[in-house]
């Protein structure tokens, strides 16, 4: 028996908190469409708790219902996407037969203890390409790769752009010129990043924020994709890259699922130049089985996998 057709045959209902529960929110991956899977999938009642504390339940046609807490009184199944997103003073919560949390950094608090709780980790998760995102985020041999460094992320210290900017050498990147985009997080952090780029006499360009199929193009174009986080968890960029067959370069703080290490190419601030002049000079034809490996991270393969080891326990 699937771990999914085990839920739905042992459970009768499962409470999300941090999840994004409003449709505008369906561009943000696993974290909307995992309580979307199991509502199409399983015949499991599915609620959320909002960070304001508002409870809703996601009806048979799609549609989000307020509920007062005396309509409610127990659920099966908690699964909170936060560490603090588990409240030991919520009676609604901890009337869960199984409760589960996927912490997003390792140091789970104290008032874990004694609740029994199944904790959900970034070395064996593996997120999903969600079906909504692969019209973005694919692979096409046809595409002619142009001299481009991609750097997708908030423009934040925790996001590497400045210790990038500083080690970085013009003579490694050579021609290429770097494509940062994301929201400016620091406008003091942006102006020293994009003064010391322009100091070293970098070539770059800064985009903002892009939408999904913008972020496609630029990752079937890019020769290589920059994740150089300070510290980070199996992030979306790197399977989105992945699936436009486009190799990445991560810093030895981005955690991922154990299972793609073997396909990921890591750096450090020290090696960074030999680091970035290696993976551009990753095959073209192994490209393709970049793009296989990430398409075959379907949301049924990643949610059977979570659940069964939370089943497991």
């Amino acid at each position: 028996m699937s771990s999914i057709a085990y839920l739905d045959k042992h459970y009768h209902s499962i409470l999300f908190r941090g999840f994004h529960h409003l449709e505008e929110h369906k561009t943000n991956g696993w974290v909307y469409w995992l309580p979307r899977y199991i509502h199409k999938n399983t015949g499991l009642k599915v609620y959320f708790l909002t960070n304001d504390n508002e409870l809703l339940h996601l009806d048979t046609e799609n549609k989000l219902h307020t509920l007062t807490r005396d309509q409610i009184s127990r659920v099966d199944i908690f699964f909170g996407r936060t560490a603090n997103s588990f409240n030991p003073d919520d009676t609604l919560i901890l009337s869960a037969k199984k409760k589960i949390v996927y912490p997003i950094k390792n140091d789970i608090p104290d008032f874990y203890h004694g609740h029994n709780i199944s904790i959900v980790n970034d070395a064996a998760f593996i997120k999903p390409i969600p079906d909504y995102d692969r019209q973005y985020f694919y692979y096409k041999s046809d595409i002619k790769k142009e001299k481009i460094l991609l750097f997708p992320a908030g423009i934040q210290k925790r996001k590497g752009q400045l210790d990038f900017a500083k080690k970085v050498s013009k003579s490694v990147i050579k021609n290429h010129k770097l494509i940062l985009c994301g929201t400016i997080k620091n406008e003091k952090y942006a102006d020293n990043c994009f003064s010391t780029l322009k100091k070293r006499g970098i070539d770059f360009e800064y985009l903002s924020k892009v939408d999904k199929s913008t972020l496609g193009d630029l990752y079937r174009k890019a020769q290589l994709t920059l994740i150089l986080s300070r510290s980070d968890w199996n992030p979306r960029t790197f399977y989105e890259s992945m699936a436009c067959g486009t190799p990445s370069l991560l810093s030895r703080n981005v955690m991922l699922a154990e299972s793609l290490e073997p396909i990921a190419f890591r750096s450090s601030k020290f090696w960074l130049n030999n680091s970035i002049k290696k993976t551009l000079a990753y095959p073209a034809e192994h490209r393709e089985a970049l793009h296989n490996n990430a398409m075959a991270l379907t949301e049924e393969r990643c949610y059977e996998t979570l659940f069964s080891m939370i089943i497991a326990e």
